[in-house]
């Protein structure tokens, strides 16, 4: 009895070790929440008699098509392959979080137990649409003061990249320094606030292998907010006796609140005007000449000041410092005299080529072009027959003509004309041509109307 029970069981093994995973699942990489499919590939798998199951390092998921954990969001199915005993057993989670991260295998639960190996799940994760913020320790700044920009993002597998742009260009990482903290990761970007950074502006952009492209926050116009800068100008030299504007220019963040004229030695009310940025001295004299005039601009965050001398001079001197000296005047007005005589010349040659070319141009006309003229159109042209012989043409010619006419002045001595019974009227021509070569033809008519001449 005892040896029967053997012999079954030996025959038995064979048939509990036929079973087999025929490839080890392949690691996964999962999208938060999106789902996740993990497979085992079984061979020679008898539904009927063998078991296979999920698992998740010690925790068994599934038993066959049934999962054993209460995880609505797990579902597995055995489905068959196209040859005999092949099947794949498939995991499937839903809407995937970062606890679904691990290690999972497939087991047949028999003895001895068989294993698939095991298949690594990992979850990525996508940053939210309102990741990267950007923000700024302060609205304003003072120079010399600390500036501190700051990039925030989600703490995520795998890790987002965060990196600092100034004005295009990419910052140092030494300026540079992350902070985690409640699952956000902060890139603080700090400075010195200078005046150059008045209105720049900063752009943080994020990276992640997980989403193509580049996702940014930015600051825009950076107020960094200084002092005034002073200096007093003015356009031209100052003569005495003649009013003389300064102009006190200045550049500030706020802009300046107030200016104020200072004078050393004091000059009196009635010699300036002072109104903000304008000072008028008015026709200073030359006793003023050397007084030190001060411009003092101020604003919310300091005052600053510009200090000139002021060089009067007088009138006479303007001529000097244009002609020199008295030689030096001669010689400017013998210079303006020869200049003038010069252009004198100048004027008088102009005149004469003038004249000269009006003379030519009239001689030209009477000698070359009316001579011309009269034997091109003037001359009597020589007309010749057929076989070339000269035929005289007569300058003038005359022809009378008689005729009676059916209008005007009648005759009673002429008889009656045939058409109407009425008396003619007897009329007589002469006319006279001119030559044909002059490509015209007058004619002069003398009619006598019965006895009266008609021209």
């Amino acid at each position: 009895m005892h040896l029967i029970e053997g012999l079954l069981i030996l025959l038995q093994l064979p048939i509990g070790l036929t079973v087999r995973f025929d490839a080890k699942p392949k690691d996964v990489n999962g999208y938060e929440g999106k789902t996740a499919k993990i497979n085992c590939f079984l061979g020679d798998f008898i539904k009927e008699k063998h078991i296979v199951s999920w698992w998740k390092y010690d925790l068994k998921l599934s038993q066959q098509n049934e999962v054993i954990v209460f995880d609505k969001r797990i579902s597995v199915y055995l489905d068959d392959l196209p040859y005999a005993g092949a099947y794949s057993y498939v995991l499937l989670i839903h809407d995937l979080i970062l606890e679904d991260e691990g290690d999972y295998h497939c087991q047949i639960d028999e003895s001895p137990i068989v294993s698939s190996g095991i298949a690594r799940l990992t979850i990525l994760q996508i940053p939210s649409t309102k990741y990267p913020k950007c923000k700024k320790s302060a609205n304003t700044y003072v120079v010399g003061s600390q500036v501190k920009l700051t990039c925030i993002s989600e703490l995520i597998s795998p890790p987002v990249e965060l990196n600092w742009n100034h004005e295009g260009a990419s910052v140092l990482p030494i300026s540079i320094k992350t902070e985690v903290s409640d699952d956000l990761v902060y890139k603080h970007y700090t400075f010195i606030a200078k005046k150059s950074n008045n209105d720049d502006s900063f752009m943080c952009q994020q990276r992640t292998e997980v989403v193509p492209g580049i996702h940014n926050c930015s600051i825009q116009n950076l107020n960094i907010q200084y002092r005034p800068e002073v200096k007093i100008q003015h356009t031209s030299a100052l003569f005495a006796g003649s009013d003389a504007i300064l102009f006190c220019q200045s550049f500030a963040n706020p802009p300046v609140t107030e200016f104020k004229w200072m004078f050393t030695p004091v000059l009196n009310v009635n010699e300036y005007i002072a109104d903000g940025q304008v000072l008028t001295l008015i026709k200073p004299s030359i006793a003023r000449n050397g007084t030190r005039i001060t411009c003092l601009a101020e604003n919310n965050i300091g005052a600053s000041t510009d200090t000139m001398t002021v060089h009067i001079t007088k009138e006479g001197t303007l001529e000097k410092n244009i002609y020199g000296n008295n030689n030096d005047s001669k010689n400017v007005s013998k210079t303006k005299n020869t200049t003038n005589m010069t252009e004198d010349s100048k004027g008088v040659s102009l005149y004469v080529v003038i004249i000269v070319i009006v003379l030519v141009v009239i001689i030209v006309v009477v000698v070359v072009i009316i001579p011309v003229y009269y034997h091109c159109f003037c001359k009597t042209r020589t007309a010749t027959d057929s076989s070339g012989r000269e035929i005289y043409q007569p300058t003038v010619y005359y022809d009378s003509r008689n005729r009676t006419s059916n209008s005007g002045l009648y005759d009673c001595s002429l008889p009656h004309l045939p058409s109407t019974g009425l008396y003619g009227h007897w009329r007589h021509s002469f006319a006279s041509q001119v030559p044909e070569d002059l490509n015209q033809q007058g004619y002069v008519y003398i009619d006598e109307r019965n006895g009266q001449n008609t021209l």
